[in-house]
C-alpha cells in the first residue's frame, strides 16, 4: 500500500492530526500524531496498518516472549484501537486496515545525538530482541537505531510493525543495516577514537562497508570485527559493483539457506563483539565540572538555590538544560518536572551523565550530545524526515548557565541572535551572564584579536528586555556573574 501524502487534517470527529514526516518508508503502515485534547491529557501516537500487518500484530500479541518484552519495557506498549474510536476513524478513511495506539515517547532523539554507551545499549537491546524473536519463530525486518528511543536512560524499541514471522532458511535480513548503522559507528570510536556522531549525522541510512573500510588502514583492519563485518562485505559489494556497472545486466543473487541456529549464532557473535567494544572517558574542560568549576562553595550553593527556586515555581512537563556539563543542575530540575533534556557538546561529559543515570535506573533525564551553535537540523527527505532539535517538542523552561560567553566568543554568535532564538521557544529561561571581569572570560579573550565590545551587562539587559521580562536576578562571584530568571513577553 502506498502511504497517503503527509498532511494535517481537522474533522468534526478528531482534533487536528498529522502523519509523522519520518514514517513513510514502510508502505505497510504510517504513524500519526494527535495533540492533547485538553491541558491534562497526553498526545496520542497512532499507527495505521495494512490488513496484513494487523493480522501479524494480532498473532504477535499472543506470543509469550512479546508480552514479556512489553512487561519489561523493552518494547513500547501497543494496543489495537476500536474501529469507532474518534481518532481512528479518519485514519481508517485513508485506507488502512486497522489502527494501533502506542505509548507516547516523551521526547524524540536520534542516534547521531547519543553517546557511545547509549548507541551500544540500543544495539544490545536490538540484538536481544532479535535473538529472542528468532528463538520463538519470529524476526525483525529492520535493524535501524531509529527504531529505538530513550525514555530517560532506558532504551525502548518502538517499531512494532518490524516484527514478522521467521521462515526456515531465511537469513537475518537486517544484518547489513545493523552493521552500517550500529556496529560500524561503535567500532570507529572504540578502535580508532573517531567521533562517530558527525559521521552518523552525515550517513542517515548507515555507513556502507565500501566507505567504512576507508577508515581502517593497515593493521587497523585486524581489529576485532573489522575483517568479518566491514572488510569482507566491502569486498563483496565492490565485486558486485564491478560486475554490474554501466550496461551490464543485474544478476540475481541467491543466498544460501540458513538454519535458525546459524542466524541466532550470527546474532550472538555480534552481541559478544558489541559488549567488548569500549571507549575511555577522557578528562576535558567539562567532564569533571563538578570538581573543576570556578565557584567557591558559597557562590555555587547560591547558584543552585536560585535555580531550584525558579524551577520549583510551578510544575512543568519538559525542561531543557543546554550546556549541561555533567548534569548537576539537570538533577535539580528533574525533581520539579516530568522530563529533563540535557544537552552538551562535550561527548564525555554527557557520557558520564548517562552512565550515572543508567546505573541508578528510572531516570527522567535524557542526555544528548549536541553543540548549541550547531543544533541537529531537519534532515532526510524534504528536510523533515528527521526533525530539527528545536522543532520536536518545545520546553517549558530552558536552563542556560554560564555559556552565553562561549556562544559569543567561541561561536561568534551575537547575544541578540541567541536571545531571539531563546525567545522563539516561548519558554521561561534561567540564564547566567558571565561578565568580562570573570576569569573564564579573561581566559577566552586572552589570545583573541577581537575583544567583542558589545559584550557587557548593560547591553545584555537591554537586548534581553526586547524579548523577555526580567522576573528575578541575583549576583554571583562578587558581581562577576549574575543569574536571571526571564519570562517570555
Amino acid at each position: 500500500m502506498i502511504p497517503k501524502p503527509i498532511r494535517k487534517v481537522k474533522t468534526e470527529m478528531a482534533a487536528e492530526y498529522a502523519a509523522n514526516p519520518g514514517s513513510f518508508r514502510d508502505p505497510q503502515n504510517q504513524v500519526y500524531e494527535f495533540p492533547p485534547k485538553t491541558s491534562n491529557s497526553k498526545p496520542r501516537i497512532l499507527r495505521g496498518v495494512s490488513n496484513c500487518t494487523l493480522a501479524t500484530f494480532k498473532r504477535l500479541l499472543e506470543e509469550k516472549f512479546y508480552k514479556q518484552f512489553v512487561d519489561e519495557k523493552y518494547v513500547v506498549s501497543t494496543s489495537i484501537l476500536p474501529l469507532d474510536d474518534s481518532d481512528a476513524v479518519p485514519i481508517l478513511s485513508d485506507g488502512w486496515g486497522g489502527v494501533l495506539e502506542h505509548e507516547a515517547i516523551p521526547f524524540i532523539s536520534y542516534p547521531y545525538e547519543w553517546t557511545f554507551s547509549m548507541l551500544k545499549d540500543a544495539a544490545l537491546l536490538q540484538l536481544h530482541i532479535i535473538e529472542q524473536a528468532l528463538e520463538n519463530g519470529w524476526t525483525l525486518k529492520d535493524a535501524t537505531p531509529f527504531n529505538v528511543q530513550f525514555v530517560g536512560s532506558r532504551p525502548i524499541f518502538i517499531d512494532i510493525s518490524s516484527f514478522e514471522p521467521w521462515f526456515e532458511g531465511d537469513p537475518w535480513v537486517g544484518y547489513r543495516q545493523f552493521c552500517s548503522m550500529f556496529l560500524t559507528p561503535l567500532m570507529l570510536r572504540a578502535h580508532l577514537g573517531l567521533d562517530h556522531l558527525p559521521i552518523m549525522r552525515s550517513y542517515l541510512d548507515g555507513i556502507p562497508p565500501t566507505e567504512a573500510i576507508k577508515f581502517f588502514n593497515g593493521l587497523n583492519r585486524l581489529k576485532k570485527g573489522v575483517l568479518s563485518h566491514i572488510s569482507f562485505p566491502a569486498g563483496v559489494e565492490n565485486s558486485i559493483a564491478k560486475r554490474e556497472r554501466d550496461n551490464a545486466p543485474a544478476q540475481q543473487r541467491i543466498g544460501r539457506k540458513q538454519t535458525k541456529a546459524m542466524v541466532i549464532g550470527l546474532v550472538q557473535s555480534i552481541s559478544r563483539l558489541v559488549k567488548r567494544l569500549t571507549t575511555d572517558i577522557e578528562h576535558t574542560d567539562w567532564s569533571q565540572y563538578d570538581k573543576t568549576h570556578s565557584y567557591k562553595k558559597i557562590d555555587f550553593d547560591t547558584k543552585k538555590a536560585f535555580v531550584e527556586k525558579q524551577v520549583a515555581r510551578k510544575s512543568r512537563d519538559i525542561i531543557w538544560d543546554i550546556g549541561c556539563n555533567t548534569g548537576i543542575f539537570s538533577r535539580i530540575c528533574s525533581q520539579h518536572c516530568n522530563r529533563v533534556v540535557s544537552i552538551d557538546g562535550d561527548h564525555d561529559a554527557v557520557e558520564q551523565l548517562y552512565l550515572e543515570k543508567r546505573k541508578n535506573g528510572n531516570s527522567n533525564i535524557l542526555p544528548l550530545v549536541m553543540d548549541l551553535a550547531n543544533l541537529s537540523p531537519g534532515q532526510g527527505w524534504d528536510g523533515n524526515e528527521r526533525q530539527a532539535f528545536d522543532r520536536r517538542k518545545k520546553p517549558d523552561l530552558v536552563l542556560c548557565l554560564a555559556m552565553i560567553h562561549h556562544i559569543r566568543f567561541s561561536s561568534n554568535i551575537p547575544n541578540l541572535l541567541f536571545l531571539r532564538w531563546l525567545s522563539s521557544l516561548k519558554a521561561d529561561v534561567v540564564l547566567e551572564f558571565v561578565s568580562r571581569e570573570d576569569e573564564m572570560v579573561v581566559k577566552l579573550l586572552t589570545n583573541k584579536k577581537e575583544q567583542y565590545a558589545d559584550y557587557n551587562l548593560e547591553q545584555f539587559i537591554s537586548e534581553a528586555n526586547q524579548f523577555f521580562t526580567i522576573e528575578d536576578r541575583e549576583l554571583l562571584k562578587g558581581g562577576k556573574r549574575e543569574i536571571f530568571f526571564l519570562s517570555p513577553r
